[in-house]
């Protein structure tokens, strides 16, 4: 189907995250984080904002009363530094807003506490992989740089014409040019999940494996080597799971 009239793709902004929070909790639930309220996820969409190798996409259209947002991206075009980045910023604020948010939720703290308790706890003592040197943030040239998409949501009553696949393929550009070779998502497996939507625009499942929830989820990835992608058929590598 067409795209909608004057459908246009623009960074978000703070006075997003209200919306952006609440569709992340209603819409695409998958995972801890929507879980934890639409308060703790708009905190962490901020971190998208201010984040170098973050990414943050509005799409919308005009409407009679103005500009109607129709979905939204969050993602970045280096996914290990970008979390690196986000934790040497926003570790407190972040690891204070999930506790908050699971201490009104017991059950759900009880879970957390089973099932990803020691490893989150592990991440946030952590230090950050990157040494800041004068001139810039170092790493080693071993570490995989990968674009991730994180959340791409939809509202339904825009799915069907083509919002979702060019907010992807604007996301695919950018990586591109931010120079990631690679990018890639996680999305359930089976009817519940959005593996056949990225399949169609040229992804390739190329892992399965059981979350921390007992789900099993797939991840696909594309290859940005030979630059933008043209289209929706970018071509498929496969890679070490994450």
């Amino acid at each position: 189907m067409p795209l909608p009239a004057g459908v246009t793709i623009r960074r978000a902004s703070s006075s997003d995250l209200s919306l952006t929070g609440h569709w992340q909790c209603r819409y695409l639930r998958d995972g801890l984080f929507p879980r934890l309220g639409p308060r703790f996820v708009r905190h962490w969409h901020a971190t998208f904002l201010d984040a170098p190798r973050g990414f943050a996409f509005i799409a919308e259209a005009q409407g009679p009363d103005g500009r109607v947002p129709l979905g939204f991206l969050f993602g970045s075009s280096d996914q290990l530094r970008h979390v690196d980045d986000v934790l040497r910023v926003h570790r407190t604020r972040l690891a204070v807003q999930g506790g908050l948010a699971l201490v009104i939720r017991p059950k759900l703290f009880l879970g957390f506490l089973r099932t990803r308790g020691r490893s989150y706890l592990r991440r946030l003592l952590k230090r950050p992989v990157t040494v800041v040197a004068p001139a810039a943030a170092r790493v080693p040239v071993s570490v995989p740089r990968v674009a991730v998409i994180t959340a791409l949501v939809v509202h339904p009553e825009s799915r069907g014409h083509g919002v979702g696949e060019q907010l992807v393929n604007h996301f695919l550009s950018q990586a591109s040019d931010a120079g990631a070779p690679l990018a890639e998502l996680v999305t359930k497996a089976g009817p519940g999940g959005a593996g056949r939507f990225y399949e169609r625009l040229g992804w390739a499942p190329v892992h399965a494996h059981t979350t921390k929830d007992g789900e099993t989820a797939k991840t696909y990835r594309v290859d940005l080597s030979q630059g933008k992608p043209e289209g929706n058929r970018p071509s498929a590598q496969e890679l070490p799971p994450e």
